[in-house]
């Protein structure tokens, strides 16, 4: 995985809310969570209890849901084992995936910590599309590769190695209509992860560089 890992490193300016909370609210095209570019300033989303669904009109969530921890969390994503963390890990980028493309609030904050500045963008993100009525017309994040890291793991967690793809993708309105696109790039990520009773819990997330 070494070698794969730097293979890809030059690919590292993307996935804005993912390298190291350097975020914004709404999209450009640096990437999802980006407002500015690789070094844009995070900014804050106001939350709603509801929004409208892009397609029918309808709530499709609250900005403000629950931290219960979620019961769809699937059993291989529970072990407290290396399997187990990289199972979470490939779970919690399906639930940024799902946060951005139907819109939903509520689906990231439950599985980080508030150390995690890059899920934080990830959750304020979703939040502004619920308010807004946008969407991301296909999936933002393609993993490519999990894999155990080989630095050193803290004692209470595990340390993951993720391979991604920002997919090439447009932002799109409730009546359909375009209002930014998404260029593809790749990069890798070292995702932090902790343990606790109830299960993983994304810590932080760093760009390999």
């Amino acid at each position: 995985m070494v070698a794969r890992t730097w293979r890809y490193a030059a690919g590292l300016a993307l996935l804005g809310a993912l390298a190291g909370g350097l975020v914004g609210c709404t999209s450009s095209p640096a990437g999802p969570g980006s407002t500015s570019g690789p070094t844009g300033g995070a900014t804050s989303v106001p939350a709603t209890s509801a929004a409208t669904s892009p397609s029918s009109g309808t709530a499709t969530g609250s900005a403000t849901g629950t931290l219960a921890y979620p019961a769809d969390v699937p059993a291989e994503a529970r072990v407290n084992s290396p399997a187990g963390a990289m199972a979470f890990a490939r779970y919690f980028f399906a639930q940024v995936n799902k946060a951005y493309t139907t819109p939903q609030a509520g689906l990231i904050r439950p599985l980080s910590d508030a150390t995690c500045l890059s899920c934080a963008s990830f959750a304020d993100n979703a939040d502004g599309y619920v308010q807004k009525s946008q969407r991301y017309s296909t999936d933002p994040i393609r993993i490519l590769e999990v894999s155990v890291a080989p630095d050193p793991e803290p004692q209470d967690g595990r340390l993951v190695d993720l391979v991604a793809r920002q997919q090439k993708a447009t932002l799109i309105d409730f009546a359909g209509r375009v209002q930014d696109s998404f260029s593809e790039k790749e990069g890798v990520f070292l995702i932090n992860l902790r343990w606790s009773g109830q299960g993983w819990f994304v810590r932080k997330i760093q760009a390999r560089q």
